[in-house]
């Protein structure tokens, strides 16, 4: 233990006792090309592995597809890192997790928006007249007694009184009593032609 104990005040020691005055003046005796060059190139491998790794752990959070995220490490793995701005340009721009919080988010609001849509239906039905609450299935007004609701001449679906057109059918609802006679003169003479047949 002393041993130890020894070696780490000698190393202390030696920190302390180093003449940084006289490394920085001689720095430069010490820096050749040679050296600047290794520095620069070990540095650029440094530099070329650690956006290997960035590139390799942003696609996974990024995209689901295998062959898109072999693609994406490759173009920054066998070319030069300068290719790490092609892939910038290439991957998707929100994460997983982005998209799926932000899917959440949406089907939220259009719940809440469905469900305040669904209220106002049912809590906000008043008279086309007089404004007196009302409910969906009423066909007339309690209060002014006017006709809330008429049915197609043609498909018998209800519409409302101001319509002119069946919006199911598609057929006028002008002229009803025109229309009605008609329709009943149409039938008289099928009926007629069954007949002589």
């Amino acid at each position: 233990m002393k041993e130890i104990l020894i070696y780490i005040e000698n190393f202390f020691n030696k920190i302390i006792d180093f003449d940084y005055i006289w490394f920085l003046i001689n720095i430069w005796d010490f820096i050749t090309l040679e050296w600047f060059l290794k520095f620069i190139i070990v540095y650029f491998f440094v530099i070329w592995i650690s956006i290997i790794i960035w590139v390799t752990r942003d696609i996974i959070n990024r995209t689901n597809n295998i062959f898109f995220q072999i693609i994406s490490i490759l173009i920054v793995l066998f070319w030069t890192p300068l290719w790490v701005v092609i892939y910038l340009l290439i991957r998707p721009s929100k994460t997983l997790f982005e998209k799926y919080y932000e899917e959440a988010s949406l089907e939220e609001v259009i719940d809440d928006v469905w469900e305040n849509k669904k209220a106002l239906l049912d809590e906000d039905l008043k008279c086309h007249y007089c404004f007196y609450p009302i409910k969906k299935e009423y066909k007339f007004c309690p209060n002014c007694r006017k006709k809330l609701k008429e049915e197609c001449i043609w498909c018998w679906r209800e519409l409302k009184p101001e319509w002119k057109i069946c919006p199911f059918c598609w057929k006028d609802q002008e002229n009803k009593v025109e229309k009605i006679l008609s329709k009943k003169e149409d039938k008289k003479s099928k009926k007629i032609d069954k007949q002589k047949k």
